[in-house]
């Protein structure tokens, strides 16, 4: 049909051409149009402003697929790789063992002198081990040492000549493995350096925030012909309370007065000559325990001179100790001769009252008829739950 139409406009497209050449039309006589041309173009219909409406071809009952022409990358298609993670093994961290053979627990050891330890690492290592030996803050030995191949280790060693006290001895393996035990230090009391010691108080005891402290022990050979006894805090370095005694050598005592707004924790009593942490000097130290003033643990009665007592017929003999948080401060003491003697009739009563601080003291006075022999003295304060007593054998010289 297209073919058709084109063969039909050709003349008309002639005429036009000429016309705009300015040529004359040339009367042609116009043909009779035929059957097949009437057939061949259909009556031209009037133009309307309506969308022609295309119509849709009639599907074939077969569909064929129209395939892409294939590329390259379809030819030769890029293999997808997927990572596979490596893994590496994990080595599982053997659970090691430190022991320590020698010393022994407990065992006591002398300042300056050289010690040896030994001990085991199972299973064996070749890692070394450290070795520490502590007495409060001050470190006596710190040391490395390396396993032989069986995991037994051995180091001899010199403690160190400037503490003495309650002491804690420690090997480790890094971070996998540590053993610890107690041991005490001493002084040598035999040599001609400075010697100085605490018979009191015991490790663990007990001191009264905005209280009297007592403190007991022995030197020789001072420097200065003096001493210092006092109270550390903050891992035994820093001092809270301190006083300056001065002695050439043998027993003393003393007192310091805590300060009241002390914090509760554990602390250190040391007594030390020479000048603090310089070449020389020489401490004594124990641990102990601060309680606030109004800690109901906090109920305490000591004798202050329970080391060197002594009764006669006749004469007076002065009693002075700390009671703390005791029922009117009032602190009861009686002597009577041994229960094997025979009797139970006191040979002397007193009563004595603790000041501010909780010191107190009497003059405890024996009369001239009074039995001699072995007796026994009872300190005592309290009732119920507070009740606290001291009992001390002693000897009543005629």
């Amino acid at each position: 049909m297209k073919k058709r139409s084109v063969l039909f406009l050709l003349p008309g497209l002639i005429l036009l051409a000429l016309v705009a050449c300015g040529g004359a039309p040339v009367s042609t006589p116009t043909p009779a149009p035929t059957e097949t041309a009437v057939a061949q173009n259909p009556p031209t219909e009037p133009a309307t402003e309506e969308p022609v409406t295309a119509v849709p071809a009639t599907p074939t009952a077969e569909i064929v697929p129209t395939e892409p022409e294939p590329t390259s990358e379809a030819l030769f298609p890029t293999p997808v790789v997927t990572a596979t993670p490596s893994l590496t093994p994990t080595v599982e961290m053997p659970d090691y063992t430190v022991s320590i053979v020698e010393p022994a627990p407990a065992a006591t050891l002398l300042a300056g002198r050289s010690v040896t330890f030994r001990g085991a690492v199972q299973p064996p290592t070749t890692e070394p081990l450290t070795l520490t030996l502590k007495v409060g803050s001050f470190t006596a030995v710190s040391t490395q040492i390396t396993p032989d191949d069986s995991g037994s280790w051995e180091v001899t060693v010199t403690v160190a000549d400037v503490a003495s006290g309650p002491g804690m001895l420690a090997v480790t393996l890094g971070e996998l493995a540590q053993a610890a035990q107690p041991v005490q230090l001493a002084f040598d009391s035999a040599t001609e350096r400075p010697y100085i010691s605490l018979a009191r108080p015991v490790e663990g005891e007990t001191a009264v925030a905005g209280h009297a402290f007592f403190m007991q022990g022995s030197s020789h050979n001072l420097l200065d012909d003096a001493f210092t006894i006092g109270v550390l805090v903050d891992d035994c370095t820093n001092f809270i309370a301190a006083q300056k005694i001065s002695l050439a050598e043998g027993n003393w005592y003393g007192f310091v007065i805590l300060p009241q707004n002390v914090a509760p924790g554990p602390a250190c009593a040391v007594a030390y000559t020479g000048q603090y942490g310089e070449s020389g000097w020489r401490e004594a130290l124990v641990p102990i325990q601060l309680r606030a003033a109004d800690d109901p643990q906090a109920v305490l009665l000591h004798l202050g001179n329970s080391g060197d007592l002594e009764f006669a017929v006749g004469e007076a003999t002065t009693l002075f100790g700390v009671a703390v948080n005791v029922p009117e401060r009032a602190v009861d003491i009686m002597l009577v001769l041994d229960s094997a003697v025979g009797g139970t009739e006191p040979v002397a009563t007193g009563k004595a009252f603790a000041d501010q601080f909780g010191f107190w003291s009497i003059d405890l006075e024996l009369p001239d008829d009074a039995p001699s022999g072995p007796a026994l003295l009872t300190v005592t304060a309290g009732e119920g739950d507070t009740y606290q007593e001291i009992r001390l054998p002693i000897t009543i010289a005629p």
